[in-house]
């Protein structure tokens, strides 16, 4: 699968759309081994939301990546390392990072700098993911 080629042809939302599919089973993925993941819920349910209309903002996409109060998906990505869901939630951050991008563009609101450096690439990288996953 080239996510790169499939969605950059798409509208934002449109991708969006297409990246909660393959969220919700990363989230079905981590949540065989970690049964309580909210983190990951409230970013399925962020990424549906957008890619269905939803105005939310990029910082609210940048909070559930990482918050103030060390929340989100990266904070949970570290407590996974050498974990069975390690891989999803790498995965996770990813998409949700990228449907963060796609925001950010739409609002036109100062993008932090670890979104600024998401881009289309980052699709190449959560294919790579997505394979090592099976």
């Amino acid at each position: 699968m080239k996510l790169r080629t499939e969605l950059t042809v798409l509208p934002p939302r449109e991708q969006a759309r297409r990246l909660a599919a393959i969220a919700a089973s990363l989230v079905a993925q981590i949540e065989r081994t970690e049964p309580h993941a909210p983190e990951a819920e409230a970013a399925l349910a962020a990424i549906r939301n957008w890619g269905d209309g939803g105005r939310l903002t990029g910082r609210y996409f940048s909070d559930l990546i990482y918050s103030d109060d060390e929340r989100g998906t990266l904070r949970r990505l570290s407590e996974a390392v050498g974990k069975p869901s390690e891989d999803g939630w790498n995965a996770l951050t990813t998409a949700i990072m990228y449907v963060a991008w796609l925001v950010y563009q739409e609002t036109g609101e100062p993008m932090p700098s670890d979104v600024n450096e998401v881009g289309e690439d980052s699709l190449d990288v959560l294919d790579e993911q997505l394979a090592k996953l099976g």
